[in-house]
């Protein structure tokens, strides 16, 4: 099955679109935001994945990065992959993976989160939904 976002609404001059999706586990035990956002056309994907990369540092608890590459992601566009793990208040380590892309003033993000004790078991969907996102061009 194929999901494609419905909403729609009016965009009052000098507003700007935050939008995203979350796909659910029916258990429960993990979950895929997708979201994209406006950016200063000037940022690349490299860029935008190093600010994401900052925000994380410094916001996330035990934040330990374990992966950074360039991959193709949302329908084969230059990307950037994340995976890392942080210690939320509850003290429940969490595994998220993070794919980047910019381009033409949007930043593009996807996240895969989990609890760390359950990231083997969701990293195959994981992928799997990673692979099946892509941009549809406005219109």
């Amino acid at each position: 099955m194929r999901f494609e976002a419905r909403l729609q609404a009016a965009l009052p001059a000098g507003w700007f679109v935050k939008e995203s999706i979350t796909l659910l586990a029916p258990d429960g035990a993990g979950n895929v935001i997708v979201s994209t956002e406006p950016l200063d056309p000037s940022i690349d994907t490299a860029r935008y994945a190093e600010v994401q990369g900052e925000l994380l540092r410094n916001e996330f608890p035990g934040f330990t990065e374990l992966r950074l590459i360039e991959v193709p992601v949302f329908g084969g566009k230059p990307g950037v992959l994340r995976d890392f793990e942080w210690t939320p208040p509850d003290g429940v380590r969490v595994r998220q993976l993070q794919m980047y892309c910019a381009e033409h003033g949007r930043g593009y993000t996807a996240t895969a989160t989990t609890p760390a004790s359950n990231f083997a078991r969701l990293e195959e969907v994981f992928r799997y939904l990673f692979s099946s996102i892509s941009l549809r061009e406005p219109g």
